[in-house]
């Protein structure tokens, strides 16, 4: 299935205090550090936040208090987790909420912030169904504080969904996702676009599952929402513009790795017989209209934002890539190009560069592949395929080799055909495409079962 759009959300933090008997002298260092953090976190400087957290909880363990210390620890799983380190924030998160449900009982609302700091590191780690009990508990804990249509909730009931449906259970998700918007209507009003957001969350959600009429039926509202209320060149349409378009692109790779939506396999046969690979350049032009709409609000913009400019230019070269052709393709990516390089000239630590690295936008997905993923999930094993390639500064590939592997000799072939057919998106450098030589790229696939092992073969 592909990627989920990725769901990322520090947890709350509550700050605590020391208790009113303590001396002043053990006072000064705390909130020193407690300006210290909050200052990182401003500043984004999450290794500086993971020290400051860091120096509160050792301040905490040392007045012995239950609950300051869990807030300190929750402030740590916080530095922890935005500094990618999943293993730190979990130890931390869970620490902090045995101190809770110790001091203040299961049910207390000072349980959120670790039940939902655990839900999400345990979901950026891949491990869905474990976060799945720690992100209902969290919804539970906010309906009862907040009640059932709070705001705050969103992040959660976004996460919730994705997990459950990286878990095997997408109608559950599907739940979360509806009641995410009524809670957006809820607080903002039916016709306010604020919605926007929400109704590309939930197309996204819809077009990951392989809901494509829904989830473009979403993006489409989420387009007239903005026509309505703010104009047709009112910047916030581009959004659902770029999404309604990836969605074309997706929805034919959706079905060429063999993934059939959650509602059609309830009625079917999982191996049924596997689609027919179908010729990236009669990929529906609307999703080409909707880029060039985007494309076009944005330059009639005095100041367009600029980061957008160049997403937008880079979806637009990726459209273009994925229809094999790379001239127009190219024209677009350098566009974006010549837009970064002012941007690294004025801010370069902060500039995003999306064209610094090959990126895949078209594979002919084997036969191999397509009939793993039709698999059922206690039928799977895990193989992988480690190829070196040469990327050209067109897009196209060359020099396919395979460096290691675990899987059937049978399935290569296929797997380095497809490779040399698909398309990429080049590097580039100085404003200008380049060839990138033996670049690394993974292949991992499920099969029925992984061929047996000579114990004395080294590889």
């Amino acid at each position: 299935m592909t990627s989920l759009i990725k769901s990322a959300c520090c947890a709350v933090c509550l700050l605590g205090m020391h208790a009113v008997g303590a001396k002043e002298p053990d006072l000064v260092p705390a909130v020193s550090a407690k300006q210290e953090y909050r200052a990182r976190v401003d500043d984004k400087d999450w290794s500086a936040a993971v020290s400051a957290a860091q120096a509160l909880v050792a301040d905490a363990r040392k007045d012995g208090e239950p609950v300051p210390l869990a807030e300190a620890l929750d402030m740590l799983g916080t530095a922890q987790f935005r500094n990618a380190d999943l293993a730190g924030a979990e130890a931390s998160f869970k620490e902090a909420l045995e101190l809770v449900v110790a001091a203040e009982g299961r049910a207390s609302e000072l349980t959120l912030t670790p039940l939902r700091g655990l839900g999400f590191t345990l979901a950026a780690g891949n491990r869905h169904a474990e976060a799945v009990p720690y992100l209902d508990r969290a919804l539970l804990i906010t309906h009862r504080t907040y009640g059932l249509f709070y705001e705050g909730q969103q992040s959660i009931l976004q996460q919730l969904a994705n997990s459950l449906t990286y878990s095997g259970q997408p109608l559950e998700a599907e739940r979360h996702i509806n009641y995410m918007l009524q809670v957006g209507e809820r607080a903002y009003g039916k016709d306010s676009p604020k919605l926007v957001p929400l109704m590309c969350q939930a197309g996204d959600w819809r077009a990951e599952i392989g809901d494509f009429d829904k989830a473009r039926r979403h993006y489409r509202d989420a387009i007239r929402l903005v026509e309505d209320q703010l104009g047709k060149k009112h910047v916030a349409i581009v959004r659902p513009l770029r999404r309604l378009a990836a969605s074309y692109p997706a929805e034919m790779e959706f079905y060429a790795q063999g993934f059939i939506d959650p509602y059609t396999a309830q009625t079917m046969d999982y191996a049924t017989t596997l689609p027919r690979r179908q010729n990236p350049r009669y990929v529906d032009p609307d999703g080409q209209r909707a880029l060039l709409r985007a494309l076009h609000v944005l330059e009639s913009q005095p100041e367009p934002p600029q980061e957008l400019l160049v997403a937008t230019l880079v979806d637009l070269g990726d459209w273009y890539e994925f229809r094999q052709d790379a001239d127009k393709a190219l024209s677009f990516y350098a566009r974006a190009a010549k837009i970064i390089e002012q941007m690294k000239h004025t801010a370069p630590e902060t500039t995003h560069d999306p064209l610094a690295f090959p990126v895949r936008v078209y594979y002919p997905v084997p036969h191999v592949i397509a009939r793993g993923n039709r698999l059922l999930p206690d039928q799977r094993e895990e193989a992988f395929v480690q190829l070196q390639l040469d990327v050209l500064p067109d897009g196209t590939v060359e020099n396919v080799i395979v460096t290691d592997t675990n899987t059937h000799q049978r399935h290569l072939s296929e797997i380095i055909d497809a490779m040399r057919d698909a398309r990429f998106r080049p590097r580039f450098e100085h404003g200008e495409p380049v060839q990138t030589t033996a670049m690394s790229f993974r292949e991992v696939y499920p099969v029925r079962g992984l061929p047996e092992r000579d114990p004395e073969d080294p590889s």
